[in-house]
């Protein structure tokens, strides 16, 4: 948690293609940016994790749009090192818990 908050800002990327992560990884860091959340929203949001950590390893890279344990573990094992979910799903907190995985749900909807 604490990364995250050095960092201050933290992207939230859609990724089409796993091909894009590696390129993707660089530019962020070369840009003084080393942190993306990938989002879950695509079928190639594992391997994009897995894509950017083997290229930076440095790079703080999360899951983001986790609706699922499942998910959450596919992120975890992929190399997320934190998971952003739409809302507060106890079931996806025990999960990362358990895991030592930073967990940030969202609690509040404006509308």
């Amino acid at each position: 948690m604490k990364k995250l908050y050095a960092i201050g800002i933290i992207p939230a990327i859609v990724l089409e293609k796993t091909e894009d992560a590696a390129p993707l990884a660089d530019a962020l860091c070369k840009g003084g940016l080393p942190a993306a959340e990938v989002t879950y929203r695509t079928s190639c949001a594992h391997d994009a994790i897995i894509a950017m950590k083997k290229q930076r390893p440095e790079l703080l890279v999360g899951a983001g749009t986790v609706l699922t344990v499942e998910q959450a573990e596919s992120a975890i094992e992929a190399g997320a090192e934190f998971i952003v979910a739409p809302g507060l799903n106890p079931e996806i907190v025990r999960c990362c818990q358990s895991r030592g995985v930073t967990i940030i749900p969202g609690v509040s909807s404006a509308s």
